[in-house]
């Protein structure tokens, strides 16, 4: 049986990355991964000297969601992945989903040395891109230039992000905000939580929220990565203020998920099932004999393990424990029903397949 009605993953990547590292020199290139799939050329365009190429992963993607009666699927470019193939993707099965504009020729250009990074051009870039049919979201991550080496300030990056949520307003569409991140393949120095204040604290975004209040805001994985409780707290607190603001929580486990869950002032409404289905984390269970045992399974990028060959199989992990958590707290369906798609369609603006699915009520 489906775990919802209509059931969608708001957090999916559905290309994927083939590396062909050179013969000899695989260390040194491994240590600059991240840096390469930042920089992935298309299949179609590549050739033998790319080191990183990024293609259309929808068939295995269609596969699984047929596996798991996932009916639909926000797909988000990042580290390297287009919005073209997207687009290709939603073209193709326009019934199945729908993606977010990311500025990633402007990325890409930077981190090339071919032309320096500027937030007008990215604003341009998202600009354009938000006018194709299916796009209906900025992400993932909150634009930022790539080749910034020092820590910024939250002053002189507040500057920045007001200029992508007045895109985002222009629009009419949510924007998404990603703090901390998977550390395992990332070659050292500062990375982007160390880098960029949004990164690091969602707290950070009340002091934009309130001048946007209607752009809705996304909290990528919830605050999950990087950070984990820490950054969880700040953003249901960032949460619990604004109604305007919603969390990922399909990487959250039971002890998680009672946070918001309980919190009158966020609960089910704003709460939205998000994998990262397509990215290359794999889940880990943590021994309950340890004092390391929180928490109980942990998504991560693990470095002493290699980049997996395969597809990590984040649904069946996320929703046995959604199901898990549902039936020992007796959460009744119509609120599950607004986590798995309810809420999606309501920011989003998706017309679901049939009216009335979802809880609402009539004023008296």
């Amino acid at each position: 049986m489906k775990l919802g009605r209509f059931v969608v993953d708001t957090h999916v990547h559905g290309q994927r990355h083939a590396v062909r590292f050179s013969e000899g020199d695989e260390d040194a290139e491994y240590s600059r991964l991240g840096e390469l799939m930042h920089t992935a050329t298309p299949a179609d365009e590549a050739d033998e000297d790319d080191a990183v190429i990024v293609y259309d992963n929808s068939d295995r993607l269609v596969y699984d969601m047929d596996s798991y009666g996932v009916d639909m699927s926000l797909l988000l470019p990042a580290f390297g992945m287009n919005n073209e193939i997207n687009k290709q993707i939603i073209d193709k099965h326009p019934d199945k989903f729908v993606a977010c504009a990311y500025p990633v020729q402007t990325k890409k250009a930077a981190m090339r040395g071919e032309e320096e990074w500027t937030t007008e051009r990215a604003v341009e870039e998202l600009d354009e891109v938000l006018s194709w049919d299916g796009m209906v979201g900025i992400g993932e991550f909150m634009p930022s230039d790539p080749m910034v080496e020092e820590r910024m300030t939250w002053r002189e990056r507040k500057k920045e992000i007001r200029q992508y949520f007045d895109v985002a307003a222009k629009h009419d569409v949510p924007i998404r905000w990603h703090p901390g991140a998977a550390s395992g393949y990332q070659a050292g120095g500062l990375r982007e939580q160390d880098k960029l204040p949004d990164w690091r604290d969602p707290l950070n975004a009340t002091d934009i929220i309130h001048e946007y209040p209607d752009v809705d805001l996304v909290f990528e994985h919830g605050g999950i990565q990087g950070h984990w409780r820490y950054n969880v707290e700040r953003a249901c607190m960032v949460a619990a203020q604004h109604d305007n603001v919603y969390l990922e929580v399909g990487l959250w486990w039971d002890d998680i998920l009672n946070r918001p869950m309980n919190d009158p002032d966020i609960g089910p409404d704003q709460l939205m099932w998000g994998t990262d289905w397509g990215a290359s984390m794999v889940a880990k269970g943590q021994n309950s004999d340890s004092p390391m045992d929180y928490p109980s399974m942990r998504w991560e990028q693990y470095s002493a393990d290699g980049v997996p060959a395969h597809q990590p199989d984040y649904w069946g992990t996320s929703l046995r424990m959604l199901n898990k958590y549902a039936m020992d707290h007796n959460i009744p369906q119509d609120e599950l029903n607004k986590i798995l798609g309810g809420n999606f369609c309501d920011i989003y603006d998706i017309e679901p397949p049939h009216n009335r699915l979802f809880p609402e009520f009539i004023d008296k």
